[in-house]
């Protein structure tokens, strides 16, 4: 290899590497995500520290509604609105290089969807005056609310260990523009792999 050879070989690596660190940033901000489940407010369905989730990001992006029973990453700042940056920050890739992590993030599963009535009685939450059969939460809830109809462009979101949650019982239905992504898997513990 000759000496001029040389730098244009090491332009091309940097280019190269460049790329790839653009690619990985577009994707992981605008298509596919990991998260790490570090606390208890998902139990039995998450059942210990250290769960590790794929998130799908896309159809949010693009307006999918959600669905009932949909596990979600949600932006728990009800009162502000979010906008590109949110995104960008909240990657995991940009918050391992800055050191500050997303505490306002949660993952939460969808109770309801715009124009259910939503309320407890003895111990148990009923959409549209029907009981639901919640096979995936700790036990009864305790903690009741006011009855609630989820607002046009909201979802009504709790966690499956229900005593150990804050959710929309203390926050209030959650914009769907407040939507980071749709779990669609978990892929550690190995011996916890599953999709949702």
């Amino acid at each position: 290899m000759s000496e001029e050879q040389k730098p244009s070989l090491l332009i091309y690596w940097i280019k190269q590497i460049i790329l790839i660190i653009v690619a990985t940033l577009l994707i992981s901000t605008l298509v596919i995500q990991t998260y790490a489940i570090n606390d208890v407010s998902m139990e039995p369905t998450f059942d210990r520290e250290g769960n590790r989730v794929l998130v799908f990001l896309t159809p949010y992006l693009f307006d999918v509604e959600p669905e009932r029973g949909d596990i979600l990453i949600v932006d728990s700042r009800v009162d502000r609105e979010r906008n590109f940056m949110d995104r960008v920050i909240e990657n995991p890739i940009v918050s391992v290089l800055t050191g500050r992590y997303s505490e306002h993030l949660w993952i939460k599963r969808v109770i309801g969807l715009p124009g259910d009535r939503l309320e407890h009685k003895d111990g148990s939450v009923y959409r549209n005056g029907s009981m639901l059969e919640e096979n995936y939460t700790s036990g009864e809830t305790a903690a009741g609310w006011e009855p609630v109809i989820v607002p046009d462009g909201h979802i009504f979101i709790m966690g499956d260990n229900r005593n150990r949650s804050s959710d929309s019982r203390q926050i209030g239905p959650v914009p769907i523009d407040n939507i980071q992504g749709r779990v669609i898997l978990r892929f550690y513990p190995l011996d916890k792999f599953s999709t949702f």
